[in-house]
């Protein structure tokens, strides 16, 4: 099975323009013990496919010491100069970047990315193939629709989780964006795959009232630390791919992808009323 998934890759990676990074992104609800471990091992499986990555870290703010994405903005900072200082990321040789500021100075009054914001990252970012957004629905929903990507939200089977996701997924829904759900499992066993049919069927559920369609919720099994990535992450490494933008070095605008051009007219709508 991984052969197949490398071999996915591999034809991914050839589809995708030399000269312009990808922006993708993964929405975060505060359940760091679920989202930090699988950012690292889908971060590992984009690196076993040839990737170079970077992870700009939305809900870290840039400091003197730690100058971030608004180093690379400005200038006083390489991409190759940092890696992730405060060792949140020690189990992955990995390139971190706090990215509170860094994107905060990208968006307009409204909230809402510049024009040629895009154009910006993808200068700031040319050292790599790849860069994960991470952060919650507030942060990174505009970014999302307004780059028409399609991030991942994995939810934990617990109560918690799933409230936290269902506040995310609508979030997203009134900015019209169409998320890759995926519900992660840390530990193996019959009990514990109950619950997490139990919570997939609820985040499906969750999903298709929010966004006025139904959507497939993946099941990962997140591996233990200093395992290798599982086959569903791998899996769940390629929709991350499939559901990244491009980031052009000239400020074109960003036209949405079809699909959720379509659920901004009915998705959204159906759920204003």
């Amino acid at each position: 099975m991984l052969e197949s998934c490398h071999d996915q890759g591999a034809g991914l990676r050839l589809q995708m323009p030399q000269t312009c990074p990808r922006l993708a992104a993964l929405i975060g609800h505060g359940d760091t013990d679920t989202e930090l471990p699988l950012l690292w091992q889908l971060c590992d499986a984009l690196q076993s496919l040839g990737y170079r990555v970077a992870v700009l870290d939305a809900s870290r703010a840039e400091s003197f010491d730690t100058p971030g994405l608004q180093g690379l903005l400005d200038g006083s900072l390489s991409a190759d100069d940092e890696l992730d200082p405060s060792g949140s990321f020690a189990a992955v040789e990995l390139s971190i970047f706090p990215a509170h500021r860094g994107l905060a100075s990208l968006v307009g009054l409204d909230g809402v990315p510049d024009f040629g914001a895009s154009a910006r990252l993808g200068r700031a970012l040319h050292s790599y193939d790849i860069a994960v957004l991470y952060g919650s629905a507030a942060q990174l929903a505009e970014w999302a629709g307004h780059c028409a990507i399609a991030p991942v939200l994995p939810a934990a089977p617990r109560k918690s989780s799933l409230l936290a996701v269902g506040k995310a997924v609508k979030t997203l829904a009134d900015a019209g964006v169409l998320p890759t759900l995926a519900s992660v499992v840390t530990r193996p066993g019959i009990a514990t795959a109950g619950v997490a049919q139990a919570a997939r069927e609820n985040l499906a559920r969750c999903a298709a009232y929010w966004l006025g369609r139904e959507i497939d919720v993946l099941r990962v099994r997140s591996a233990p630390e200093g395992e290798p990535a599982s086959t569903e992450v791998h899996r769940l490494a390629l929709r991350l791919i499939e559901g990244a933008a491009t980031l052009a070095t000239v400020a074109t605008p960003l036209a949405p992808a079809p699909d959720a051009a379509a659920f901004v007219r009915h998705g959204r709508t159906a759920r204003s009323h």
